[in-house]
């Protein structure tokens, strides 16, 4: 008698060896999915952070004109400064913390900023939040206005501490 066929036991086990690769590289495409998902979370929000640290750096390392005024927890830096996010020539920068979600802002004019903004000088000025669940935000200003030091505590965040030495 000569085989022309699969019996059933071959077939089912073939079924089942498939249906075993099929699950497992399911899975696999599955977890990679979610840590490619987790992955792009971490770095944009590292890359927003970078941005933000780089804007505040290049804001008063180029600012001819720097105000800071201070309270126990905020800063309120106001400044003119070469760098512009906008393309304005010599803007007008403010950076300060919103009491109702603690979110660091920063406003950007051509004008000088007064706070607060009145309506007619709101179509003067931009607007950004650079960084949400601010705890602490505080610049101080050296005796002899070369350098300033950065203090910034972001909720779940290490403390941000640098020193900027003005040109």
């Amino acid at each position: 008698m000569i085989k022309k066929g699969f019996t059933l036991i071959e077939i089912l086990v073939s079924i089942v060896l498939l249906a075993l690769i099929s699950i497992f590289v399911s899975s696999t495409i599955y977890q990679t999915k979610n840590n490619n998902k987790l992955f792009k979370k971490e770095v944009y929000k590292s890359t927003k952070k970078e941005i933000f640290l780089d804007t505040l750096y290049k804001d008063i390392l180029l600012s001819s004109d720097l105000n800071i005024s201070d309270n126990k927890k905020y800063t309120v830096i106001q400044l003119l400064s070469n760098n512009s996010v906008y393309d304005i020539s010599h803007p007008y920068i403010t950076w300060f913390v919103l009491k109702q979600n603690n979110s660091i802002a920063r406003l950007e004019s051509a004008k000088k900023i007064v706070m607060p903004i009145s309506k007619n000088m709101q179509k003067f000025v931009y607007m950004d939040i650079v960084q949400k669940n601010c705890q602490y935000f505080q610049l101080s200003l050296s005796k002899d206005k070369k350098s300033v030091l950065v203090f910034i505590k972001i909720k779940t965040q290490k403390p941000i501490i640098y020193e900027i030495n003005k040109l």
